[in-house]
This record gives C-alpha cells, structure tokens and sequence, in this order.
C-alpha cells in the first residue's frame, strides 16, 4: 500500500523561539475532520506516512509537525521541549494552523506529552472541542524503565549545570522492529532522520512526570474513544504499563490491540498486515460513530 504525498512548510513558534517543520498529507477529502500527527523522540513526522496513510483513507486529513529537537525543527537533537513547554506548543500550533482536530494519533513520546496536554485541556473551550478519538502508539509511560538508576542519578545532578547536554538513549533500531542485518538497519534509520539522543533537561522532566501521569489521565474528557496499539514484544514501553492505562482512561470506549511478536513499532516488523487491518477498520468505525469490542490481539 504506497503512503500518501506529503508537503511541508514551516512556522515560527513564539513561545519556544523556534522553528517548527509542519507535515500536511494529502487525501482525496476530509468528510470526517483534521487528524493531528505526534511522533516520539529520535523520530520525526516523515516517519509515520503509513499511520497518516490509514488515517486519511478513513476519512481524515492527517496533519503533523517535528518535535523541536527532532527532524527538520529547530533544536539539538533530542532536546525535546518540557511538559510545560510542549503543552504551550500544543496550543500554539492549533492555533496557528487554525486545527481543531477530530482525532489524534501519537507514538511513543509524543503519546507520553499528549495525554499531559489532554488531561490538562480537556473541558476547556479551545483545540480540543471537536475531538472525538485518541489512538496511541506503544505510549511511553515509564521513562525510568530499563534505565540503570545511577544513571539516572548523574542525569540529575548534570541537568542542574548542562540542561542541554545530550545522551545516549540506549535505544537501536532492533530494539523497536525484528531488522535483520542490525548494523544496516541502524544505518537506514539514521539516513532517515532518526536519532538515539535525548537532553538532560528534558530527560529528567520526563522521569518527574511519570510518576503522576496515570493520575492526570484519570481527568481527561470521557467521550473520547482510545485506541491502544502495541507490540507483545515492545522492551522499550512494555505493555503492562499500557494495560494499567487502559484501565484508568475514563471513557468506556476504549479498545487495546497487541501485535504477538512485535517490539515497539509494530507497524515496521515484516508482516503488520494484522494490526493495519485491525487499526483501519477501528478508525473506520469511529468516522461511523461506532464502538469496537475492548480489547483484542493480533
């Protein structure tokens, strides 16, 4: 199945002084509404045309934006804006782009600072009135997972004197799909725009906030569908996390799918056609105003 086209441009973000890449796909119409696009850290918009590929064939018109730290955005390589930050740039893209948007998908870090934003938005007038559905990507919900304490104890002690200092996350591309030829793979993702670094800054924002964001979810708006999509297999954000949130979401139109056998992005492993299938028909279904059952694997 041959991804949608895709154009960019660029707007300036006034509350972080800098500039961000803006990703629209085309579609053959949008009876259904605008879909935003988040993507995790390391990775970028481009990244993700086959979720912006499904989305559009469901009836909506995909539209994303790099990270700051990330893609064709401005930044250093992995230093992602704080929970703060990214809240304020949530609104001030929306803004700016005039999107109030009918659904969301978002990957990995980028599902980690929505449902921040989600918890801290919802009920208000503002981006978020017209949203109707939620699907998250392997979210990450532990940042502290794998992660040998004392490491994390330098993070801490360096982020006070070099907030802008970058690390290596420890994160590979075998880690997140079944490659093959590893060293390839790596290399491939590289050339793509991919990155393993993060900022001490926002490394330690992250690992401040998980400890609080299960409770934050428990508040956002109870009419939104979720969809969860994960991999069995994912050591990155293991779904027993997943599960823990899927428990706490509020609203009681919710559906979890578990690729077996897949890591962290399900989506590049060498044979997805099972949670494509599963992802596209959920999606349809939500352009119908229709439930699917809770839970399922595939």
């Amino acid at each position: 199945m041959n991804p949608p086209h895709s154009s960019t441009r660029r707007i300036r973000s006034a509350a972080l002084g800098q500039t961000l890449l803006i990703r629209e796909w085309a579609t053959g119409g949008s009876p259904h509404g605008d879909a935003l696009l988040l993507h995790g850290l390391g990775d970028h918009s481009g990244r993700h045309d086959w979720a912006a590929g499904l989305i559009g064939r469901a009836g909506y018109r995909p539209i994303g934006f790099d990270w700051p730290g990330n893609g064709e955005s401005d930044g250093t390589r992995g230093d992602m804006p704080t929970m703060e930050e990214s809240c304020q740039l949530l609104d001030e893209a929306t803004q700016s782009l005039d999107l109030a948007p009918s659904g969301i998908f978002a990957h990995s870090t980028g599902a980690f600072l929505l449902l921040s934003w989600l918890a801290r938005r919802s009920g208000q007038d503002g981006a978020l009135h017209r949203l109707r559905w939620v699907w998250l990507s392997s979210p990450l919900l532990r940042p502290s997972h794998g992660q040998p304490p004392l490491k994390i104890a330098i993070a801490r002690t360096l982020a006070r004197r070099f907030p802008k200092m970058t690390l290596g996350t420890g994160v590979r591309a075998k880690d997140c799909f079944h490659t093959g030829f590893a060293p390839f793979a790596e290399s491939a993702r590289k050339r793509a725009g991919g990155h393993h670094r993060v900022s001490l800054r926002f490394a330690t924002d992250l690992l401040a906030s998980e400890g609080v964001l299960l409770e934050e979810a428990e508040r956002i708006d109870r009419g939104i569908a979720f969809l969860l999509t994960q991999g069995t297999e994912d050591r990155i954000c293991p779904s027993g996390y997943a599960e823990e949130l899927f428990q706490r979401l509020p609203t009681e139109s919710k559906t979890w799918i578990l690729a077996s056998g897949a890591r962290h992005e399900p989506f590049r492993e060498p044979e997805p056609e099972g949670i494509e299938n599963a992802a596209r028909v959920w999606l349809e279904w939500q352009g119908r105003g229709r439930t699917l059952p809770a839970n399922g694997s595939c």
